[in-house]
């Protein structure tokens, strides 16, 4: 039987009203698309080069929209179709969106999922994912244009600094993010054991692709691979605890 709150987070006129935030983010991935493949040759850029960027981008974003779509699922139970495909694609982080709903009805009283939820604790929930994630929204909207000034200034127009200073902080981002799920360091974790099985896996790809430099699938497909590597070997690692 589903529960009474359900029955309105999954109702026509919920979906409706969030099929708008969908269609902008269609828009938006279509206009930069069309402007990236305008401005490419004007840089110089080779048309067979663009074409296979997009289609290694293609492949690249299996592995992420994986991961979305499974989140999804416990969204799902919780609050309904219509909310949780709108939020993953605005966000696309399970790890922000439920925590930040299961907060929402506790401050209300309630528990989600549960039959005590009530349609206020619900609207509560709806409100605060949408609020809660304005903080980077809105940084990013008001200083990306600043931030690549702000590159420019401490490269001092040297271009290998700018790579190196891009670089770094790609790689940073991504070690504070592994970092977050490796510390306390735990032996028996299964996201310690994925962080590991994909950074091997990745340290034996760029050893082949060096030796076979005209690996198409290795360019293509790595990226995929190693994330599907590393969730098989989380699986297995959370099994065997």
């Amino acid at each position: 039987m589903q529960l009474e709150y359900l029955k309105t987070a999954n109702s026509m006129l919920v979906w409706i009203g969030c099929i708008p935030g969908v269609a902008l983010v269609l828009i938006q991935a279509y206009m930069f698309m069309m402007r990236a493949w305008k401005t490419g040759p004007q840089m110089g850029v080779p048309v067979e080069k663009m074409k296979e960027a997009a289609k290694s981008s293609l492949i690249a974003s299996i592995g992420p929209s994986i991961v979305v779509v499974s989140g999804m699922f416990s969204l799902l139970a919780s609050i309904g179709g219509p909310l949780s495909w709108m939020r993953l694609a605005y966000i696309g982080s399970v790890m922000y969106e439920l925590p930040t709903a299961e907060r929402a009805a506790m401050f209300c009283g309630c528990q989600l999922g549960t039959d005590n939820m009530t349609q206020d604790a619900f609207a509560t929930a709806a409100w605060m994912m949408t609020i809660g994630c304005l903080g980077w929204i809105l940084i990013s909207a008001l200083f990306t244009d600043k931030m690549e000034m702000l590159r420019d200034k401490i490269a001092g127009g040297n271009m290998d600094a700018i790579q190196a200073l891009t670089a770094g902080g790609g790689v940073g981002g991504f070690a504070y993010m592994v970092a977050q799920r490796c510390i306390p360091f735990n032996p028996m974790s299964s996201n310690l054991w994925a962080v590991v099985a994909s950074t091997v896996f990745t340290v034996w790809l760029n050893t082949y692709m060096k030796k076979n430099p005209t690996a198409k699938w290795a360019q293509q497909f790595g990226m995929t691979i190693s994330m599907f590597f590393g969730m098989a070997v989380g699986a297995i690692a959370i099994f065997i605890a």
